[in-house]
C-alpha cells in the first residue's frame, strides 16, 4: 500500500493558491499605500491653492481667479477620484483577505488528509509486518516442536 499522490497534489495547489493571494494582497496594499500618498499630495495643494485664493485681490483679474477655481474644481474632483480607488482597494483586500483564509482552510484540510493517509499507509505496514513476524514465530515454534 502506498501513500495516495493526490493530497499532496492538492495541498501543493492550495499552496501555490494561498501564495498567489499573499501576492495580491502585498500588491494592493502597496497600491493602497501609494494612493494614501497621492490623497496627501492632493490634499495639499488644495489647501495650499485655497490660501492663494483668499489672499488674491482683484489685481489678478477676473480671468485669473476664474482660472484658479477651474484649478481647485479639478483638485477636488482628483481627490474623489482618489477616495473612491482607496475605498475599492479596501474592499478588495478584504475580499482577498476572506479568500486567503479560505484558502490557508482548504490547505489545511489538504495537509491534514495527506497526513491522516500518511499514517493509515504506516499503520498498514507496521500490522503486515507484525503479521509476517507472527508467522516466523509460530512456523519456528512448530519447527522446535517437530524436531
Amino acid at each position: 500500500m502506498k501513500v495516495r499522490t493526490c493530497w499532496s497534489a492538492l495541498e501543493i495547489k492550495a499552496e501555490q493558491l494561498v501564495a498567489q493571494l499573499r501576492a495580491e494582497t502585498g500588491q494592493s496594499l502597496k497600491l493602497l499605500e501609494s494612493l494614501s500618498s497621492s490623497k496627501q499630495r492632493v490634499d495639499q495643494m488644495y489647501h495650499e491653492y485655497h490660501s492663494q485664493a483668499t489672499a488674491m485681490t482683484s489685481a489678478t483679474g477676473m480671468s485669473g481667479v476664474q482660472n484658479h477655481r477651474q484649478f481647485m474644481l479639478q483638485l477636488q474632483s482628483l481627490r474623489e477620484r482618489v477616495d473612491n480607488d482607496i475605498g475599492k482597494t479596501r474592499r478588495y483586500l478584504s475580499v482577498l483577505e476572506q479568500r486567503t483564509v479560505e484558502a490557508e482552510t482548504e490547505r489545511l484540510k489538504m495537509q491534514s488528509l495527506m497526513d491522516n493517509d500518511k499514517l493509515a499507509v504506516q499503520n498498514y505496514e507496521n500490522r503486515r509486518e507484525q503479521r509476517n513476524m507472527d508467522e516466523l514465530g509460530v512456523m519456528q515454534f512448530n519447527r522446535a516442536r517437530a524436531a
